[in-house]
């Protein structure tokens, strides 16, 4: 009998980078984008939904359902094995404990995701190596025609980090967006740009419930207490639906 079980703890999303199947291990890459985590390497949490590139994929950390790769026993460490797919730990970097185990490859299997070890064999089964993150997500009204935004705040930092992802979530469609109506978008903290994305001619505003993930600034670190402001600004043509932003921040 299966008995795997999950209790999601932070859940997030990101723009899919690749097509992604559900219940795998899942990374960042360079663009902000969500992954099929690296054989033996680390993860961000566990794709809950099946996610097709550049579409939103949902992400949950704590105690996950993953399908298993290979025969597994409860209360093994795990790590990440081929296509994102729980494996039991070998030489790789431990990301979490099987709470319930496997007979074969294709079933579920809970595991309680944390940092056990790195790959070269420290110890970091107290969780003291796992990592942090700081989620925000603002949604913003419905924008008229020409409305902007100004050095809006979308939220507080906690603590020194860097940001790691950026992305425009839409719910409707965008009317009026072309080579002289732009929309753009630039996250700031103080007067130092963090994070851009223009929507014009070339870069169709995303249509409902897709996400575009903005582009970093070459230094995107941020400071406890800092706070995020958002501008949008648009043509005097281009009318925004509701949308959200999502930013991703790991912690020091």
């Amino acid at each position: 009998m299966n008995s795997a079980y999950e209790i999601p703890n932070l859940r997030f999303s990101l723009p899919a980078g690749e097509d992604i199947a559900r219940r795998r291990f899942i990374s960042v890459n360079s663009s902000g984008e969500g992954v099929i985590a690296t054989t033996a390497g680390s993860a961000i949490g566990v794709s809950m939904n099946q996610a097709a590139y550049d579409e939103v994929l949902e992400i949950a950390d704590g105690i996950v359902m993953v399908e298993a790769g290979a025969a597994i026993t409860a209360g093994a460490d795990v790590e990440v094995g081929a296509n994102g797919k729980a494996v039991a730990k070998t030489t790789g970097i431990g990301v979490g404990v099987a709470i319930t185990g496997a007979t074969g490859a294709g079933q579920l299997v809970t595991v309680k995701l944390m940092s056990v070890s790195n790959a070269d064999g420290a110890d970091g089964a107290d969780g003291a190596d796992a990592p942090l993150v700081q989620t925000f997500v603002y949604t913003a009204a419905d924008l008229d025609a020409g409305a902007d935004l100004a050095d809006t705040p979308i939220g507080y930092v906690a603590a020194d980090g860097e940001i790691i992802s950026v992305a425009i979530i839409s719910t409707g469609s965008a009317v009026g967006i072309d080579a002289d109506n732009t929309s753009a978008f630039v996250l700031k903290v103080g007067t130092t740009s963090k994070a851009t994305v223009t929507f014009d001619d070339a870069n169709a505003f995303p249509a409902a419930g897709v996400a575009e993930a903005g582009t970093l600034a070459e230094d995107a670190t941020v400071a406890a207490g800092d706070v995020l402001l958002l501008n949008v600004t648009n043509g005097a043509n281009a009318n925004l639906p509701v949308f959200m932003v999502q930013v991703v921040i790991a912690l020091d």
